[in-house]
């Protein structure tokens, strides 16, 4: 270069500025590139030459983060399946996704081949930050992990979640006086009297106010999970330098969001936590989980507190969300269905004529467990699953699924397959009832089997979260109508079927009438106390 006249440098700088200011040439130049980089994306394969799964065509440079739906993702998801086929392959800034939209492949991959799809995705930088970065929801497929979810499985397992009954007997009658006292006050009295028995199970606490403290903080903490872990929402989890922004810099609104779940969520974990242990010391306290393991320590083993505290936590947080949305769920769906009420209390009465339905009972009432099912086809509470990470390279039926993807299964979608679930866009108990109407049809899929998840990161709460919603409908149905609301001119107004959109799915702000089914109805309810 230092051998080049003034007028030769001139001379090339003349030629670059030429090229560049030719627009033709650029732009040829720029759909080249990106027509190679989406291909070498597309199409690119491994060793054995296996295309990727066909998708929606990503955008130069960032993807697929235009494709990826914000509201009602499930619809999405769906019609990506429908457009694609079984698996749907994104990528978001070299994020690789596979969208499953079928229960034959969820279960060929994700329960069969669980060794290698059973880990997370890295925890998102705002989920560190908010205080979740070790809950088992999230956490990475390791031994911390595992710990944690053996723990929780041992004491909510089929074989033993009978010793929790008492509890949930307990607090489900209250619920029902509670509806026979102050009706219009049902939403926040039903979100209670779970948040009171996942208290009570997890650490031998007693609810004994309308609004208890420990209710509200688990609750604030559970809005605050579903806060930090939805995508896109938070412009730290793109980029993760901004996390050392301080609080007094402009538009760090998020940062104090964190810093004050941060906080909260300690007085939930390590408060709740401390209180078992107080009531240990001082012989006051109730069996729990929390007790259960402290114990065992005291007895020779070698449990880590940080381990019990973290477990209990999530199983608080997990636990009431995901049962309020089917519970919820199914108070909606009674009021748009009086032929399913009525069909279901007409077995009610057949079965527990002059009484209350018990646990028990649930052999003998195979309509209102065709109901729960449904309840939960319908609308799982967990929509799209929470993601699997693939561990090592695999491939199904010729297609490449490359190591590191985000698996992601489209759960919504299965329940509402109609090659599964004929007229699935129709909510019908009666698909789960034998011809003879009086037990389950065997044949027909088990939504469960979706709706809690795949392989070794199904919920381990499912049998708890199947037990109180059957326990909740059979009572409430036994004993009370569920009713529209009323115009000013007295005409029912039928509620709209929405739910709104995030990991935990509820239905969205809806009303209703809970009422006596009779005189007798209700002094049953109150006989109970």
């Amino acid at each position: 270069m230092d051998n080049l006249t003034q007028t030769q440098t001139d001379s090339v700088a003349d030629s670059v500025q030429q090229l560049f200011s030719n627009r033709t040439y650029l732009d040829l130049l720029v759909v080249g590139a990106t027509i190679v980089i989406t291909a070498l994306i597309r199409y690119g394969s491994n060793s054995n030459n296996l295309k990727l799964p066909p998708g929606p065509t990503p955008a130069f440079i960032v993807g697929n983060m235009n494709d990826i739906p914000v509201y009602e993702e499930w619809h999405t998801l769906s019609q990506w399946a429908k457009r694609f086929g079984e698996i749907v392959y994104l990528h978001v800034f070299g994020t690789k996704m596979l969208v499953i939209g079928s229960y034959r492949v969820a279960n060929e991959l994700l329960d069969k081949r669980g060794a290698i799809y059973s880990d997370r995705p890295p925890t998102p930088p705002m989920m560190e930050m908010a205080g979740f970065a070790n809950s088992l929801t999230v956490m990475g497929n390791n031994p911390d992990y595992r710990l944690r979810r053996r723990l929780f499985e041992q004491h909510f397992r089929y074989s033993v979640i009978d010793r929790h009954q008492p509890t949930q007997i307990r607090e489900t009658h209250k619920l029902l006086r509670k509806y026979l006292e102050t009706p219009e006050s049902w939403l926040l009295d039903t979100k209670y009297t779970i948040g009171a028995i996942i208290l009570d199970l997890v650490y031998g606490y007693r609810v004994t106010s309308d609004r208890d403290e420990w209710v509200e903080i688990g609750e604030r903490a559970g809005t605050n999970f579903q806060r930090s872990v939805k995508p896109g929402a938070w412009a730290v989890d793109v980029l993760p330098i901004l996390r050392y922004v301080p609080t007094w810099f402009p538009f760090t609104d998020w940062k104090k969001f964190a810093l004050d779940s941060t906080e909260r969520r300690k007085i939930q974990v390590d408060g709740a936590f401390e209180m078992v242990k107080k009531a240990m010391k001082e012989g006051t306290a109730h069996p729990s989980m929390v007790a259960r393991y402290l114990e065992e320590n005291e007895n020779g083993a070698d449990i880590p507190e940080v381990a019990i505290m973290d477990m209990a936590s999530d199983a608080y947080g997990g636990g009431v969300e995901t049962t309020l949305s089917s519970i919820y769920g199914f108070l909606l769906q009674m009021t748009k269905h009086r032929d399913i009420q009525r069909k279901a209390q007409e077995e009610l009465d057949r079965v527990c004529p002059d009484r209350l339905p018990t646990f028990e009972d649930r052999k003998d009432l195979p309509y209102i467990e065709a109901i729960s099912m449904e309840v939960g086809r319908w609308h799982p509470g967990v929509p799209q699953g929470i993601a699997h990470r693939l561990e090592k390279d695999d491939n199904f039926e010729g297609q490449f699924l490359p190591k590191g993807s985000f698996v992601i299964p489209n759960i919504w979608g299965m329940c509402h397959d109609e090659d599964t679930y004929k007229d699935a866009n129709v909510f019908n108990p009666d698909r789960f009832m034998n011809a003879a109407g009086d037990g389950i049809d065997l044949s027909v899929h088990d939504p469960r089997q979706m709706v809690f998840g795949f392989g070794r990161r199904q919920c381990p709460g499912r049998a708890f979260a199947e037990s109180q919603l059957f326990f909740t409908m059979a009572l409430i149905l036994k004993a009370f109508y569920i009713l529209p609301p009323l115009d000013a001119q007295g005409r029912e107004i039928m509620q709209p079927d929405a739910y709104r959109s995030g990991i935990v799915s509820l239905p969205k702000p809806f009303s209703c009438r809970i009422v006596p089914r009779s005189r007798a109805m209700a002094e049953l309810v109150r006989q109970t106390e």
